[in-house]
């Protein structure tokens, strides 16, 4: 059954023959209070699910201070039982930021991150069977 999620994705996602759970936190700009909250229905919403998923995080157009960067890796290290795959996208610099705080406060194996400016190579990863590292570099 496809439903829309609390941030408006279609839930599943079906691409190139398997599915996702998208999570739409991009676009939301300096409101980070917005975002907090899209970010706590979200995390109801996956784990009210036995299911683990494949999750894709856009983060564009959302600015990342040290506080909210934070604030997302809590939330990551909450959804983690239920994370397969968890692929973010976003620009070079928050994804830098983000993989360096998931690298020291999360328990989640590298190999299930996948970090990438490219929302398609991004939902390419989730749904194929090969589990590595990328992280988008200059």
């Amino acid at each position: 059954m496809i439903t829309k999620s609390p941030s408006g994705a279609l839930s599943p996602y079906y691409y190139k023959g398997g599915y996702f759970h998208g999570i739409h936190y991009g676009s939301y700009f300096d409101d980070s209070d917005a975002l907090l909250s899209m970010m706590k229905k979200e995390e109801e919403f996956i784990l009210k699910s036995p299911e683990k998923r494949r999750i894709l995080i856009d983060l564009y157009e959302t600015t990342l201070t040290k506080t909210l960067t934070e604030k997302i890796t809590e939330h990551i290290n909450h959804l983690r039982p239920n994370i397969v795959k968890l692929a973010i996208t976003a620009t070079p610099k928050n994804l830098h930021k983000l993989h360096k705080a998931l690298t020291r406060k999360t328990s989640l194996p590298q190999s299930q991150l996948y970090f990438s400016t490219d929302m398609e190579e991004a939902k390419t990863w989730l749904v194929s069977d090969t589990c590595h590292t990328h992280i988008y570099s200059k």
